[in-house]
């Protein structure tokens, strides 16, 4: 009797090694991948920056290899031209389909020129490894690097996408290369149906199969339901978010002046840090929220789950901002649901799909304080049916969000194609 053949690696391309603290979902995956058996090989695009929080559940991510992390370097431009000389016809193929696709994009050209000698260096030590499959998460450069070295190994190769990735129409991060890569991936996921929608709209009917929806998954042990927190009649808010134009945040402290004004009693802890901070800082003094408002610092994903459980309410007045960007489902969201607590946001893109109006939470229109202030006060005055909002987002993130039964759905999607 012969023993089982041991599985084949997979290589994931994401955007840093060690991995950004934005992105918590990438690596919740990457530990389910790993923990299931499959050897894990990591190919960060760069070094991650050394960042003030750094999530605890991270230590979970134990890969088999981690391929250098330098973007270029004196021995990857030498092992780039071995990897040219090895396969110059795939080499030129790909190149050229890549180049093509980003048409008169200055800025798509320069993005394929930068993470070309990692690409091919990146094939060339992998050449013995026996990879059996590539994935990216993100749809934008990462996946381009994944098309790359999947071609010169004669791999199949896929990716996840997320928001600003498909979304954004700036020219500077605009994806010219999308439709390119999902043409000639053997799979594309997305976060959200709606996602799938834009990206299946790439693909001729006969190829649209190809594209599947597998959701995001978070740590169920980590954020679990929690008793409903002693109020003293005020209602606590929560919001976490990275502090930039497509999360709404000034939207969110707009609404709290109307609260204010209202009578409506409340308490908002606003988490974060991002391009915005100063804007909004001085919105804050403006309009005087100093004692209702609390403006905090970014915080890991242990102290979130504390965070949710002690509030009673998770308010994110997502948008599109002028670049065309917008949030494809908040992981936030899903953790407040998690812990029980009912989601107030905006109908855009996939959220609707998590925050189901009237049933997990309130949906109000983008850029309109007046409805979110409504929507926090029906909750202030029926805290009845702000529990039962939460209780139903629990089931639903149950059903729906689990990283170990997520990330089993990405590895069935994978195995369609990598043996």
């Amino acid at each position: 009797m012969t023993s089982a053949t041991p599985a084949r690696p997979i290589l994931y391309v994401i955007p840093a090694y060690p991995p950004l603290g934005s992105q918590p979902f990438v690596v919740n995956e990457m530990v389910e991948v790993a923990r299931s058996g499959r050897p894990l090989f990591v190919l960060g695009l760069r070094p991650g920056p050394p960042e003030p929080v750094r999530h605890g559940t991270f230590e979970a991510l134990r890969p088999t290899a981690v391929l250098p992390a330098r973007l270029v370097d004196a021995s990857t431009l030498g092992l780039a031209v071995l990897a040219a000389l090895r396969w110059p016809g795939r080499t030129l193929a790909v190149l050229a389909g890549l180049h093509r696709a980003a048409g008169a994009n200055p800025y798509a050209h320069l993005r394929l020129l930068a993470i070309t000698p990692k690409a091919l260096a990146a094939a060339w030590r992998l050449r013995r490894a026996g990879i059996a499959h590539v994935h990216a998460h993100f749809a934008s450069t990462t996946a381009d690097c994944a098309a790359i070295v999947a071609r010169l190994l004669g791999v199949p190769y896929s990716f996840t996408a997320h928001a600003y990735d498909i979304y954004s129409t700036d020219l500077r991060v605009r994806n010219d290369t999308l439709a390119w890569k999902a043409r000639h991936a053997a799979r594309v996921i997305a976060i959200s149906d709606y996602g799938a929608g834009v990206l299946r709209a790439l693909l001729p009917p006969a190829e649209q199969g190809r594209v599947r929806t597998v959701r995001v998954g978070i740590p169920l042990e980590l954020f679990q339901p929690a008793p409903w927190p002693e109020d003293g009649g005020a209602l606590r808010l929560l919001s976490v978010a990275r502090w930039c134009e497509k999360k709404g945040l000034d939207t969110l402290l707009d609404a709290c002046a109307l609260l204010r004004e209202r009578g409506v009693l409340f308490e908002l802890r606003l988490f974060g840090d991002g391009p915005l901070r100063e804007a909004l800082t001085a919105q804050w003094r403006r309009l005087g929220l100093a004692e209702a408002v609390e403006l905090g610092g970014p915080i890991p994903q242990e102290e979130v789950a504390r965070q949710m459980r002690a509030c009673h309410v998770f308010v994110l007045p997502c948008r599109r901002d002028r670049t065309g960007d917008m949030d494809g489902i908040p992981t936030v969201f899903m953790e407040a649901m998690a812990t029980g607590r009912p989601v107030v946001s905006c109908a855009i893109s996939g959220i609707g799909e998590l925050v189901r109006h009237e049933e997990t939470g309130l949906l109000t229109r983008p850029d309109d304080p007046a409805a979110v202030a409504d929507a926090i006060a029906r909750l202030a005055a029926d805290r009845g049916l702000a529990r039962r909002l939460g209780a139903r987002g629990r089931e639903l993130v149950e059903a729906q969000h689990d990283q170990r039964r997520n990330a089993r759905a990405v590895l069935a999607v994978l195995a369609e194609d990598a043996s």
